[in-house]
């Protein structure tokens, strides 16, 4: 009988399921799930977050996995609902979700039922799984919540919004379901949502249908404009972290929406950001409807806009229009097409600024031809001369630098009054432009900077320092170490960082990049350089250091070797730099609260110090129980007195 069922495979597999554990392709999902990277946890403007990468096909191919997943690849906790401190549990329950598994789900959430939380449901809600949502609710902790309905509504679920309202005791509607399902172009939720008594509206999610293109909903809550409320939710609408993760309705179409509010006589009278948006998407046909419309104009912040889409015909015509406005129009010699790209020469004006009905937004000055020559757009910031506008700053030449752009900064040099700082120099050696800096320093004569050295030591950019520390250096004052983070946005939005105030063999240090820091070798440097490299246990740093500079460290390091298990680095601190250490018996009690006979034996040989019995009370009352014996040893051996205190304390 026995031999009979293990030749039946199927029979065989049945049987197996019925036993204790998970049946196979169970045990692939948490197989696969080992194979997840998981970061460190970092802090970030919207609170803790871990990111996962390598998730092997299936699940990197899954539509809810693309669409979260950044361009390095990576998914944030977040989006995957893992809540927990150790983002590894639930994992497996978590891709089975995404996966749309029941059969999966049901076999891990039976195995582990702790990993089903309110994360889970709410991820479920996210992927538009309804019948696991509906297993989930079967479970404890698996009740769906108002955020499930959120999470439904703003993805365009129908069918799982509609099941929760039919549930006894809700969740029910609530406005905050409604706007993200209005923001996301959900019109079939949307009219459910009205159907069911929802009468609180903001005007805050027709904003973001417009922004996004969704011209069904714009048309329905327009024809509807009475019941809408003039006002702004009272819960945080739409942060910008998980704004770009939600399912979108298809079709969506911003000149139709631009025709719907034209149709119902509203103007854009939203924040001027909504029509940039719009405008920022590079088409030529959504902005001629715009100015033909005559209820708004191009000012400084749209003309930037235009210039960052990055759109020839968008360009030319923008600028066309600013100069209509302006009545500087028509142009002579522009050739039979009449395009404002065949201008050949400046025009015969004094640098000027519009004066049309946007007086009031272009006096805060523009910066066209910044954003342009950050882009390496040469074409746009030759047309920005010749048109005269005064649209250009410092910022032109120090943010071509910064991206590399070396054709459009010398275009600047030749042509152009307003140069740069030194903070060129620092930002292309950020991105690791060696000719940039090198032109910088031999046309410019920009002179080098410790930041330069910090920025490129930081990069580990070993032929950038090469150059940079044969260039003469001022002895400006810094505060050393890695120094202070500054974020620098750019004309084009983009964002660099950079450290301010360092010192670029502490930085090469704390990097453990031992080929820099010998490099450097005739460059400053400062305690933090020894601190920073036994902080991060690099021996070889810390031994190249102590035999090669003067410098030395700090107290704190003893301390900081001692909680880093690094004995090694404890013994060469403390043979070298003996004279630094203020307090032996603090480094003593370290020692003993880790109960480290080891490091108490260094100490006791490099570090003497007299010991009292009741000192020596204090040190045994601290050991860890596990290793009271193991110092009291080592005290009874070490020192006679010890045996009377070690037979007190017994």
């Amino acid at each position: 009988m026995a031999t009979s069922v293990l030749r039946d495979r199927d029979l065989l597999l049945l049987v197996a399921e019925y036993q204790h554990g998970l049946p196979v392709n169970v045990l692939e999902v948490l197989v696969i799930a080992a194979q997840v990277n998981i970061s460190n946890r970092c802090q970030d403007s919207h609170g803790n977050l871990v990111y996962l990468s390598n998730f092997p096909p299936p699940y990197a191919d899954f539509e809810y996995m693309r669409r979260n997943m950044l361009s390095s690849g990576n998914v944030n906790s977040f989006a995957l609902c893992l809540l927990n401190s150790d983002v590894a549990v639930g994992l497996p329950l978590h891709l089975a979700i995404v996966a749309g598994n029941l059969n999966h789900v049901q076999r891990l959430a039976a195995w582990q039922p702790q990993w089903v939380s309110t994360g889970a449901v709410s991820l479920a809600a996210k992927c538009g799984q309804l019948r696991i949502l509906q297993y989930l609710a079967t479970l404890p902790n698996g009740a769906p919540t108002k955020d499930t309905m959120t999470y439904a509504a703003a993805n365009g679920y129908l069918d799982i919004v509609q099941w929760l309202h039919s549930l006894p005791g809700g969740p029910y509607c609530t406005a905050e379901a409604r706007d993200f399902a209005v923001a996301n172009g959900h019109l079939d939720v949307v009219e459910f949502l009205d159907e069911h008594g929802l009468e609180w509206r903001t005007t805050q999610a027709l904003r973001y249908a417009v922004r996004n293109g969704h011209a069904s909903v714009v048309d329905y809550l327009l024809s509807q404009r009475s019941e809408l409320v003039h006002t702004r939710p009272n819960y945080i609408f739409m942060s910008i972290y998980d704004f770009e993760t939600y399912r979108h309705a298809p079709s969506r179409n911003h000149l139709r929406t631009l025709q719907v509010l034209k149709a119902y006589h509203v103007s854009p009278y939203f924040e001027p950001s909504i029509i940039r948006d719009i405008i920022s998407r590079g088409s030529l046909e959504e902005l001629q409807f715009l100015c033909d419309w005559g209820v708004w104009s191009i000012d400084n912040g749209a003309l930037e806009a235009v210039i960052k889409a990055q759109d020839p015909d968008c360009i030319e015509y923008a600028l066309r229009r600013v100069l209509i406005d302006d009545h500087r129009w028509p142009l002579r010699n522009l050739g039979d097409d009449d395009c404002l790209w065949d201008l050949k020469g400046e025009l015969p004006w004094a640098p000027w600024v519009p004066t049309n009905g946007n007086m009031e937004t272009w006096a805060v000055g523009s910066n066209a031809m910044d954003v342009a020559a950050c882009l390496g757009d040469l074409l746009t910031v030759e047309l920005l001369h010749r048109l005269r506008l005064n649209c250009c700053s410092a910022s032109a030449m120090d943010h071509a630098c910064a991206r590399g752009h070396l054709d459009v900064a010398k275009w600047l040099h030749v042509h152009r009054s307003e140069g740069c700082t030194h903070d060129a120099m620092v930002l292309a050696a950020v991105g690791g432009h060696l000719s940039v800096v090198q032109w910088l320093h031999t046309v410019r004569r920009v002179p080098c900077s410790e930041d330069a050295l910090v920025a490129a030591a930081n990069c580990g950019d070993e032929a950038m320092l090469t150059y940079l520390a044969t260039l003469p250096m001022p002895n400006s004052e810094v505060e050393g170490g890695l120094g202070s983070k500054l974020r620098v946005v750019l004309s084009d939005g983009s964002v660099v960082e950079y450290f301010r105030g360092g010192l670029a063999v502490d930085v090469a240090a704390a990097r453990g990049r031992l080929n820099i820091v010998e490099l450097l070798h005739d460059h400053r440097a400062s305690t933090a350089a020894l601190d920073m490299a036994v902080s991060n246990n690099d021996v070889k740093v810390a031994q190249y250091l102590q035999a090669h500079r003067r410098e030395g460290c700090t107290e704190s390091a003893f301390k900081t070797a001692m909680n880093g298990h690094s004995d090694v680095l404890l013994e060469l601190l403390a043979t070298h730099y003996a004279s630094v250490v203020t307090d032996r018996g603090l480094l003593y009690t370290v020692a003993a609260k880790r109960g480290s006979v080891a490091q108490m034996e260094i100490l006791w040989r490099l570090l003497p110090m007299e010991m009292t019995p009741e000192f020596t009370r204090q040190l045994v009352a601290t050991a860890p129980a596990k290793r009271k014996l193991d110092l009291l040893q080592w005290l009874i051996e070490t020192k006679v007195e010890f045996c009377i205190v070690g037979r007190e304390r017994l």
